[in-house]
């Protein structure tokens, strides 16, 4: 193909897709630093490590009683250790009359500070970026993962036409509005190469990903005990009448096994305890390195390596860090963040200089205009509207409390109310 009709792919995948591209890289910007949102927005997320206190192992047994103190009838679902040394421990729990509940414990005072609901910034950004908050009930992800093959598209159709591009990274804008815009356009775009692919990539992964899981074999994990697992894990086999071990005792048991691991997320349940975290392999997820005991004996059930994985499931728990930046803690989250403002910003300058083309004539506007432009734009801004009502539906439903036997919209940490309504507006704006 010429390098035209290589521009003109370009532009028609940019104008067809553009808007709803948009707000997902949007939000999958945002997605990468919502934890640090949530801390800076949400007080009771925030703790001041004493000196001596810091690197100081977290004591996992009183900050569970002391939930269980607070709590006496929550279901403990997960322990997240800090993520920062000024973080707060946030455990999940279940109570009588809500699901979801995130409990802050100071760790080094074991001092419950409050609960907020699960649904914070980090669970509406990643809600949405991933899934669109279900606007049509289902196949969400499908709709979102589909924008990378359309991103992918347009990105190798752009290094077709534009002649000698990689002489081209440091062209300066020149004078004009279109000229600058059309400059800065390439030259971000060439400097976020390598971006491009990774998100792209990963997102056409997780396409697959999910196909595979949905339509052939219904696995979604390397391990575990149910049918969604390639490896099965037998259960406990201890009698039910025997009671759990403390869980401190069963920590002690676990760093016994894997003194390498560095648990991140614990959880606790009547049979066995999961632990995840990190040891000394690189890109992966927390759960790729996972111990599980028998929560009677502290027997171990299962430990597991990324050794252990075959190639596609190492490849399965690697997408997910590459996807979101956070391998390497906060540096990474904001390098990432960066690059996907600039992402963001292609798309927003993209549509722009389409818009200047069809403002340039009627002649060279009927050239540039695309057949399905209309539709398309109404397709995307019916499933963003749709998003609304969904995204409250899971609130509600899946987080709110129950009054009377009918779920409630939750109690959100007032900073996370106003974190959604203002990057909503900024959004629409």
């Amino acid at each position: 193909m010429t390098p035209r009709t290589w521009f003109r792919v370009h532009s028609f995948t940019g104008v067809i897709t553009g808007l709803l591209l948009f707000v997902i890289c949007w939000s999958g910007t945002f997605a990468v630093v919502s934890n640090e949102i949530d801390w800076l927005v949400t007080p009771e997320a925030r703790v001041v490590p004493p000196e001596a206190g810091r690197g100081e192992p977290v004591r996992w047994g009183e900050i569970v009683a002391a939930v269980e103190a607070a709590y006496p009838e929550a279901a403990i679902i997960w322990l997240s250790a800090p993520l920062y040394p000024r973080s707060a421990a946030e455990i999940e729990i279940d109570l009588p009359s809500q699901r979801g509940v995130t409990v802050y414990v100071d760790p080094y005072a074991v001092q419950v500070q409050g609960a907020w609901s699960y649904f914070d910034a980090q669970r509406f950004f990643r809600s949405f970026h991933m899934n669109l908050f279900e606007p049509l009930g289902g196949g969400g992800l499908y709709i979102v993962c589909a924008f990378a093959v359309t991103l992918l598209v347009s990105l190798a159709a752009s290094l077709k036409f534009y002649k000698r591009w990689w002489r081209r990274f440091f062209d300066w804008p020149r004078v004009g509005t279109r000229a600058f815009l059309s400059t800065l356009h390439k030259a971000v775009g060439l400097w976020s190469l390598w971006f491009l692919i990774v998100i792209g990539v990963t997102g056409v992964w997780y396409l697959f990903e999910a196909a595979r899981a949905d339509f052939l074999d219904g696995k979604n994990a390397w391990a575990g005990q149910g049918d969604h697992a390639v490896h099965q894990i037998a259960l406990p086999s201890a009698g039910p009448d025997r009671p759990p071990l403390p869980l401190g005792s069963l920590i002690d048991e676990a760093q016994d096994v894997r003194p390498d691991l560095a648990i991140t997320g614990i959880g606790p349940g009547a049979e066995t305890v999961t632990f995840e975290g990190q040891s000394r392999h690189i890109l992966v997820r927390n759960r790729a390195n996972s111990l599980i005991l028998d929560s009677r004996t502290g027997a171990v059930l299962h430990d597991q390596t990324p050794l252990d994985y075959s190639l596609y499931w190492r490849w399965s728990d690697t997408a997910d860090p590459l996807h979101f930046g956070d391998f390497g803690g906060l540096t990474s989250k904001l390098i990432w963040f960066a690059f996907g403002l600039a992402l963001s910003g292609l798309i927003f300058t993209g549509t722009l200089l389409h818009a200047r083309r069809l403002a340039e004539g009627a002649g060279r506007a009927a050239r540039h205009r695309w057949p399905g432009t209309a539709a398309a734009l109404g397709v995307s801004g019916l499933l963003l509207a749709l998003s609304v009502p969904a995204g409250f539906a899971e609130a509600r439903d899946y987080y709110g409390p129950l009054v009377d036997g009918a779920p409630q919209l939750p109690a959100l940490a007032p900073g996370v109310w106003w974190v959604i309504v203002i990057w909503t507006t900024v959004t629409l704006a």
